[in-house]
């Protein structure tokens, strides 16, 4: 794929920008990539871990839909840390966002929000029956040195790149899909059977 076509086209798929943001945004090699649609939800999405991208954004109509974008995800949102991910503005009020940091964004508050809401009496109720809370799943991978994904051989790495090498990180997000883990769930290989894939890590670089 050439340069023309990786960079932003402002007559693509009806975006509708002044000339100014238009110039900007293509003489800075944007792509733009479709956000899904942004509605109300009942039950909160999940965002998957997936590399962008420095130079993916997202457009949005106004302030209120880029807003509402992360409320699909999030019970909350802070103005002043969604702001952060904003590249550009149109003069209509149009939001132009870079779509890795959206999605880090989101990644990072359903995780941190995840571990807020475990309760001692929660962790206790697990300790009863014999397993692991997350914290201890993602303190029990760390000593046996396990990976998301795996060896080095098992290539692209896109967690390794989306958590910038933080092993610890990218095991509290693995962890962050289940409240409790049982203790001895492993195979032979080193892995662990339950979803997501964990094997043993023979190196990061």
């Amino acid at each position: 794929m050439n340069n023309e076509e990786n960079t932003f086209n402002p007559c693509s798929n009806n975006v509708r920008l002044d000339f100014k943001t238009w110039l900007f945004l293509y003489l800075t090699k944007t792509v733009k990539t479709e956000h899904i649609p942004v509605i109300k939800v009942k039950n909160k999405k999940t965002m998957d871990v997936k590399y962008s991208r420095p130079n993916e954004i997202y457009i949005f109509k106004n302030y209120e839909e880029y807003r509402n974008f992360f409320l699909m995800y999030l019970n909350e949102v802070a103005d002043h840390i969604i702001n952060l991910a904003i590249y550009t503005r149109g003069s209509k009020g149009q939001i132009v966002a870079l779509k890795g940091l959206c999605e880090y964004i989101i990644v990072r508050k359903k995780v941190q929000s995840f571990y807020n809401s475990i309760t001692q009496e929660q962790i206790n109720k697990i300790h009863s029956k014999g397993k692991l809370s997350p914290l201890e799943a993602v303190q029990l991978w760390e000593t046996l040195d396990l990976c998301v994904e795996g060896s080095k051989a098992n290539l692209p790495k896109k967690r390794c790149k989306y958590f910038d090498y933080n092993c610890h990180e990218c095991l509290r997000e693995a962890a962050s899909h289940q409240l409790e883990y049982e203790k001895t769930n492993f195979l032979l290989d080193n892995s662990i059977s339950k979803e997501p894939e964990i094997t043993k890590k023979l190196s990061l670089f």
